[in-house]
């Protein structure tokens, strides 16, 4: 009898990861292909091809994040060629994997499997396919979830080898994107400062120094190794960022209104799941309590990360999370209503995610492709062949998405038969990789708003400017290309140079700067 269910309890378990892999793969895999928004897009496919053909993030492209995310992508391209399946591959493996830490999260909670199986597919809709594509913010923000499952996971434990991987996940986070992984290492170092002092786990300390200190010898061992230059990196990735981040916390601006309105489905359940434990008197035990103060640290922080980067939210993710938690914490009550609540707050959970999903997925709300009309969309391996299975359908460009590709096309054939070194500056970030022509982008993407580079008024414009220059010499670059329907400022290259060194002209696809000074 026990053989039996063993074996009945083995199948199901195969039977659930295998919807959650092709739920969590291909939902991602669909979505991810309909629609484009190339800055956003396309934000790592070129970076990541560059990588292949001896190009390094920092080195010989200025970013401020990201750059874990172009090794990772290089290796797909690498893998299965440089093409947009390859691209997508990688978010939509993505999706699967931390949906698969996800169900075994609840699983832990001793929430039944399918329930667990429920809660799951919700989180997969709304966690990597609301982007589609590989995109710094996910990435970064899932690496943090699974650090923070980890810590539940070590506090509830005590297996002392998990530090390790925590510790990982953390720098991993980190040096995908600086932000949200600084404000949780901060709030949750908090909780576990005071865990190991009351709770008197000083070896935790010493597990701590030795891998923190193990992470940093190797990434810089890698810096060296690839000869990229420590200050440029602490300027690049540390320093410039943290006042980008500075100025954006000065002008910080919130009504509660708005707070509510967009935050709501995560702040109610963070609220009942506490008003629960006060009832039973804090009752639970003390590994629940740093538990549930760990969680709490992960979802304030991506909260205020997501105010403060002003982008499309991302985080609903967090909505069937924490309804595991509180569905969880019903379980545990007396309630003679309990199993009613318990499906009300299942059938809340699935019309929420169904919102979510028509305006992020459907929609392709992310990538300011709601409004449009899908029904225009061509297929984007009129472009290039590599673009096999893309819708093409450009929210930034006004009229017949056949006349942006059209002008590409054109663009691409006018830059191939271009004799003298050229640097591009696009949001096209995935020319460089379809063309025999290099098109040197000095940095991933191209925006005035200080995010892509330091602009003028702004500390390290003046490096900034050296970073240029030198990259424009070294690569003996005679003419930049800017396309003229992208409308991308073209104080992003004038800026930095002496009016006496360029001259100016354009013709039906691009504005060119032809270059004089030596």
């Amino acid at each position: 009898m026990n053989n039996l269910y063993s074996k009945y309890f083995l199948k199901s378990n195969i039977i659930i990861l295998i919807i959650i892999f092709f739920f969590s793969f291909f939902i991602n895999y669909y979505y991810s292909s309909l629609g484009v928004f190339p800055i956003d897009t396309f934000f790592h496919y070129d970076s990541a091809a560059r990588i292949l053909s001896g190009e390094l993030p920092i080195k010989d492209f200025w970013i401020v994040s990201g750059f874990i995310i172009d090794l990772i992508q290089s290796v797909f391209f690498k893998i299965f060629g440089i093409n947009w399946q390859a691209y997508i591959f990688h978010s939509s493996i993505s999706n699967f994997l931390i949906s698969l830490i996800i169900y075994y999260y609840f699983q832990n909670l001793k929430i039944s499997k399918f329930s667990s199986l429920i809660f799951t597919l919700s989180f997969s809709t709304l966690a990597y396919t609301i982007s589609g594509t590989p995109f710094v913010d996910h990435h970064a923000i899932f690496f943090l979830l699974a650090s923070t499952i980890l810590l539940i996971k070590v506090i509830d434990t005590e297996k002392n080898y998990l530090w390790f991987f925590i510790t990982l996940l953390f720098f991993l986070s980190f040096f995908t994107k600086q932000v949200p992984a600084a404000y949780t290492m901060l709030a949750q170092g908090i909780i576990v400062f005071i865990y190991i002092l009351f709770e008197k786990k000083f070896l935790i300390i010493k597990h701590l120094i030795l891998n923190i200190s193990f992470i940093i010898f190797l990434f810089l061992s890698l810096l060296f190794y690839f000869n990229i230059d420590l200050t440029d990196f602490y300027i690049q990735y540390i320093d410039y960022p943290r006042s980008i981040g500075s100025t954006r916390f000065l002008n910080f601006e919130l009504t509660l209104n708005d707070f509510f309105n967009n935050y709501k489905f995560i702040i109610i359940p963070v609220v009942l799941i506490f008003i629960f434990k006060f009832k039973k008197n804090f009752n639970s035990s003390k590994e629940e309590i740093y538990s549930f103060l760990i969680l709490c640290c992960f979802v304030l922080s991506s909260i205020f990360h997501q105010i403060m980067t002003k982008n499309q939210i991302y985080i609903y993710f967090l909505i069937p999370i924490l309804f595991g938690v509180l569905f969880k914490e019903l379980d545990l009550t007396n309630h003679r209503f309990k199993k009613y609540f318990s499906i009300l707050l299942l059938a809340s959970l699935f019309f929420i995610t169904l919102k979510y999903h028509i305006r992020y997925n459907e929609n392709r709300k992310f990538h300011e492709l709601e409004g449009v009309n899908f029904e225009t969309a061509i297929p984007a391996n009129k472009i290039n062949k590599k673009f096999y299975n893309l819708s093409w359908i450009n929210p930034s460009h006004k009229g017949d998405p056949r006349n942006e590709i059209t002008m590409i096309k054109k663009g691409i054939i006018y830059l191939e038969r271009e004799k003298e070194e050229i640097m591009l500056f696009t949001h096209y970030l995935f020319l460089d990789s379809i063309t025999k022509k290099k098109l040197n982008y000095p940095t991933r993407s191209f925006t005035i708003d200080g995010a892509s580079m330091p602009v003028e008024g702004m500390k390290y414009f003046e490096f900034y400017k050296n970073f240029l220059i030198n990259k424009i010499k070294s690569k003996k670059v005679k003419k930049v290309y800017f396309f003229k329907q992208e409308g991308i400022s073209q104080n992003t290259l004038t800026d930095y140079l002496d009016t006496a060194c360029y001259s100016k002209s354009e013709n039906d696809i691009f504005i060119l700067f032809e270059l004089k000074c030596n």
